[in-house]
């Protein structure tokens, strides 16, 4: 293992773990302002709508801007063009959170892992290929930043992901956290997935969904669980429900969808 000095496994999972929870604390206090910030394009859908892309999700583009909105205190966005949706940097952290949107038509994207880019994680690891070798994999962001003042913090990677309807109805929205690239001899292949294009990952969340230094701790949280979600979308999901505890989960319960 890498001498990473003062970072060690233990001190890596630790902040991960907090920065987690902050997050979550964040998205569960404002929940209401972030449903209502999706909805607030069908107040002008009619001035839009005729030019978005067949390749454009209204979804997808727009929820970012909400997400900028609710993060706007979290630390110093940072300029870096190799990161995530959102980066900031906070007092003793580089943190990356990006948002995953997928439809309910390709549900699969969700149910057992996320697509990651390459400039989204600081992992490293072997990515089990069926029927070959395992194939080698690191990330491009560094496990520690290193300020032109010598100056170093972790580097912390979390996705929120966001699962809806054509009718734009959210089903499910789960926040998850991959492991730091410090990491890998405790998770070693657990958070890969091949990609569906070669030299692409995907971040098996459903596998990799506990802080092993910290007593099992969930990586994962629920944001919104839609208990009206129709009985289809529900069996291809339950499973992600069964994987945290039920203090980790926000029903939908108190806000309509």
């Amino acid at each position: 293992m890498s001498n990473h000095g003062m970072f060690t496994p233990n001190y890596i999972e630790f902040w991960e773990n907090e920065y987690l929870k902050q997050i979550y604390h964040v998205l569960s206090i404002d929940r209401e302002k972030m449903l209502d910030g999706f909805k607030t394009k069908e107040q002008i859908r009619s001035d839009w709508e005729q030019y978005l892309g067949q390749e454009t999700s209204d979804f997808a583009v727009g929820s970012e801007r909400i997400f900028y909105w609710l993060f706007n205190q979290f630390g110093q966005p940072n300029s870096s063009p190799i990161g995530s949706d959102m980066f900031f940097e906070t007092y003793n952290a580089f943190v990356h959170i990006d948002i995953k949107t997928i439809t309910t038509d390709n549900i699969g994207d969700i149910t057992k892992n996320v697509f990651v880019g390459n400039n989204q994680n600081s992992y490293e690891g072997s990515i089990a290929v069926r029927g070959k070798e395992g194939r080698p994999y690191k990330g491009n962001l560094p496990p520690i930043y290193t300020k032109t003042n010598g100056a170093q913090k972790p580097c912390f990677t979390y996705f929120i992901s966001i699962l809806y309807d054509k009718d734009g109805d959210i089903h499910m929205i789960h926040l998850s956290c991959m492991p730091n690239g410090i990491l890998k001899d405790i998770y070693l292949s657990e958070p890969l997935d091949a990609g569906k294009n070669p030299g692409k990952i995907r971040f098996n969340y459903t596998q990799c969904n506990k802080f092993k230094l910290l007593g099992n701790q969930s990586r994962l949280k629920i944001i919104l669980w839609n208990e009206q979600m129709p009985v289809e979308i529900y069996n291809r999901i339950k499973h992600i429900k069964e994987l945290v505890s039920p203090e980790d989960i926000l029903l939908n319960e108190d806000h309509p969808l």
